[in-house]
């Protein structure tokens, strides 16, 4: 595969312009310039093809809800939980972070803020309810937020098919506010039956995913997805699609060098309609095509067995998937 820089040297031979000698440290102006071309190329490419290098695997270790009664001290308009001196079974740990809790008989819901020490922790906003003085409350800890890698894109495939065969079905966010508020505040533990992904983690860097209900056992989620490509920064950052679209990214990048687009609040959109229209010239990026196939939903195959009887005198198997062998 090229680097970035053996690339930007080429478009820069095509351009008539003086070659760059190296991408790091100070860079001429024309060399900035390239580089945020090469840059926003490679962004908008990978958008129009699955390009199996920056595919992923990805896994999500749901947590187990923690449940059960401990000793607490809580004082009405301060965010802090302290173990009461009769507590010995529970300790608070970094991982709770975030995770959302809920003390006493009281539904509000309060995420952990941060833990100070092993005996204490501070809630996202101040607990409103009486007074206890380590005094027995039941508490629940669950973990229904997790973060997504900081290179995720999008999903390999559709979101229907994010996490595979668990039967864990994406809503939009507003789907899944509205359901948990229409729930009120108790907080409803079990197999997560729908996820949903929006905003970032508290660094700003990966985006969250999640689930409903919160999450009772711990499990393991698997996943593929697409990356976002590498920025180009550096001499040896190489660029990760095959040598059959470099001819691609160099004409993309010399039709927005020649337009001075790259400022430009349309580059974007003609980003996008330029390398679509070579993509479809070039054909297909991919080495191995997955191959084509027809397949019957369950309710389709279930309506046709009971069509039948029941009395199993339909058994497609793979004959019924082959492209070139079409109905029953």
């Amino acid at each position: 595969m090229i680097t970035g820089l053996a690339l930007i040297n080429e478009v820069e031979d095509r351009l008539g312009w003086r070659q760059t000698d190296t991408l790091e440290g100070t860079q001429r102006p024309e060399t900035r310039k390239l580089v945020r071309l090469l840059n926003r190329v490679l962004s908008s490419l990978q958008s129009l093809d699955d390009w199996p290098l920056l595919r992923a695997d990805g896994t999500i270790q749901l947590v187990a809800a923690e449940t059960g009664t401990a000793y607490l001290t809580l004082v009405n308009g301060s965010a802090t939980v302290a173990l009461g001196a009769s507590e010995t079974t529970l300790e608070f740990n970094e991982t709770m972070i975030n995770r959302a809790i809920q003390l006493g008989d009281h539904e509000t819901l309060y995420r952990v803020e941060s833990v100070e020490t092993s005996a204490s922790l501070t809630l996202n906003r101040p607990w409103l309810g009486d007074d206890a003085t380590d005094e027995a409350l039941t508490y629940t800890i669950v973990q229904d937020r997790y973060v997504l890698p900081e290179d995720f894109d999008r999903p390999t495939d559709s979101w229907e098919n994010f996490f595979g065969s668990n039967s864990i079905d994406p809503v939009g966010p507003n789907a899944f506010l509205e359901n948990r508020r229409n729930r009120g505040s108790t907080v409803l533990i079990g197999d997560p039956d729908c996820y949903t992904v929006y905003g970032l983690d508290p660094s700003e860097t990966f985006q969250v995913v999640h689930f409903d209900p919160y999450p009772e056992y711990a499990r393991i989620l698997a996943y593929t997805y697409q990356k976002n490509h590498p920025t180009i920064t550096t001499d040896e950052d190489r660029v990760l699609f095959p040598k059959t679209h470099e001819g691609i990214i160099i004409e993309a990048m010399l039709h927005l060098a020649n337009r001075d687009y790259e400022d430009a609040q349309k580059v974007t959109l003609v980003l996008q309609d330029y390398i679509r229209t070579l993509n479809t010239a070039q054909g297909p990026g991919n080495v191995a095509q997955d191959k084509l196939r027809f397949t019957p939903s369950g309710k389709h195959r279930m309506a046709q067995y009971a069509r039948w009887g029941g009395h199993g005198r339909i058994n497609w198997g793979d004959s019924f998937d082959d492209v070139n062998k079409i109905g029953f």
